[in-house]
């Protein structure tokens, strides 16, 4: 197995002999080893704070909106479910449960032995709402609270670990919230700087370490190929990485992450690796392109969580392009050719039924659409594709040859920000109405999402940060 010490420390060495090489970097909130990484060319960003999946400007007008009363009806509804979710109201930010050992997977000779993964998708859940609070009320008991939960975390919490690689999971799927929330609470005076310089530390060492470290790795793969791994794993590491970036104004970081999703990354995540196939799609708008998507032939569970999670990451690059208009790498909605809409397209396309937001009722902790499939089964497109590498014990090393039938219209959080950036555009017509019957969207806690991972695996509540008519 490779070392990643090893990869680590000639990374060092060769920043020392070759500098034009490699790239190597050290800050007061740490070290950031970018050993084997070309740098894109020379640019300075810049970082308006907060920086959270929305800009500063984005906090502004929705909290000039709530104080104005000029909130929309679906607005209106999500900003209270927001106040009054189980995070929110209940003993988080009083009791806390941080861990030294984060454990997704196998907790086989873990320091825990067990699997305590739901704890830190709580806390940082918790923590994320009390910051979105924090920026549309300035009440400050949420930031009090928020900063609570993030300290206790980095104080106690050394490593996000297993006996397998689901581990990774939890790095980028809780490393992504726990690092929106320290970008939300940034700006609260409680929060002293040497704590945030603590927090920040904390984010960089625990989480940053393992996503880099699997986006170059893949978890060294053992069937010796990068895309071992499904496209989520990718997405949610490089989720997590970015925001990492703009926590700690690591221009590297950011330009790392926006390399390797839109050019020249090797994982399943990468946008052309993630787009497997195109069709022509005639919709009662006209015929317009859509996309299948690396998971498309696997549950809708998953395949609707790719698509989601990518949403996430390219919002977060969104909020930083806004202030960095001449760096247009980070539009990620308009690379490779609206990739992202035309998956998204597909994606809606065959998970949606007929039936409106009023109709969605909870089943099996679940929210279940009403009406009929929008289009059956035999007017989906697909190719097949696959496998991606050869262990065929894995999702990877198996050949896709329908598309996946299982969890579809399983509903989850995110289309609010594809309505967002293409309701103008041509060749929009399912995310609009995904967006539309699931408005509002809200985020965990929601019963339409439960309380299993899947519901931490997004972010949510577009609709109230977003939703523009």
């Amino acid at each position: 197995m490779i070392s990643f010490k090893n990869i680590l420390i000639a990374g060092l060495v060769g920043c020392a002999l070759v500098a034009t090489a490699t790239s190597c970097q050290k800050n007061e909130d740490g070290t950031v080893d970018l050993s084997g990484y070309t740098p894109e060319p020379e640019m300075t960003l810049t970082y308006n704070h907060p920086c959270a999946l929305y800009s500063a400007a984005d906090f502004k007008r929705v909290r000039e909106a709530i104080s104005a009363g000029t909130l929309t009806a679906e607005q209106q509804e999500e900003f209270k479910a927001l106040q009054q979710s189980r995070y929110v109201t209940g003993e988080y930010g009083v009791t806390t449960h941080a861990h030294e050992q984060i454990v997704r997977g196998d907790p086989k000779g873990t320091k825990e032995g067990v699997q305590n993964i739901a704890d830190a998708m709580y806390d940082a859940a918790a923590a994320h709402q009390f910051g979105l609070l924090w920026q549309l009320t300035r009440n400050e008991e949420y930031a009090k609270k928020g900063v609570k939960i993030l300290m206790d975390w980095a104080r106690t919490c050394k490593e996000v670990t297993a006996n397998d690689n689901n581990y990774y999971l939890a790095a980028g799927a809780q490393g992504f919230t726990f690092g929106l929330a320290g970008e939300e609470l940034r700006d609260y005076e409680g929060w002293s700087e040497s704590e945030f310089t603590e927090y920040k530390n904390f984010m960089l060492n625990v989480f940053g370490d393992k996503n880099y470290k699997f986006l170059m790795l893949h978890g060294s793969s053992n069937c010796g190929s990068p895309k071992h791994y499904m496209s989520n794993w990718d997405l949610v590491n490089l989720c997590s990485y970015l925001q990492i970036g703009i926590l700690t104004e690591n221009d590297e970081i950011v330009k790392f992450v926006t390399n390797y999703f839109t050019k020249t990354g090797d994982g399943l995540g990468a946008i052309p690796n993630l787009l497997q196939a195109t069709y022509d799609f005639t919709t009662p708008e006209g015929v317009e392109k859509i996309a299948q998507a690396q998971e498309s032939g696997r549950d809708q569970g998953h395949a609707t969580m790719a698509i989601v999670v990518a949403a996430n990451l390219a919002q977060a690059a969104w909020a930083l392009y806004e202030d960095n208009p001449d760096y247009t790498d980070l539009d990620y909605f308009s690379s490779n050719d609206q990739a992202l809409l035309h998956m998204a397209e597909y994606n809606a396309m065959a998970n949606l039924k007929t039936g409106t937001h009023a109709q969605i009722t909870i089943a099996n902790g679940t929210g279940v659409q009403g009406g009929e499939w929008l289009y059956p089964l035999t007017q989906i497109p697909f190719t097949v594709v696959g496998p991606w590498c050869n262990n065929t014990s894995h999702e990877a090393g198996k050949q896709q040859q329908a598309f996946g039938q299982d969890g579809r219209g399983q509903l989850r959080p995110g289309f609010e920000i594809y309505y967002q950036h293409y309701k103008n555009v041509a060749g929009s017509y399912f995310v609009k109405k995904y967006a539309e019957v699931n408005r509002p969207e809200c985020g965990s806690g929601d019963a339409r999402y439960g309380v299993n991972s899947g519901a931490f695996d997004q972010i949510g509540w577009g609709t109230l940060m977003l939703y523009q008519k």
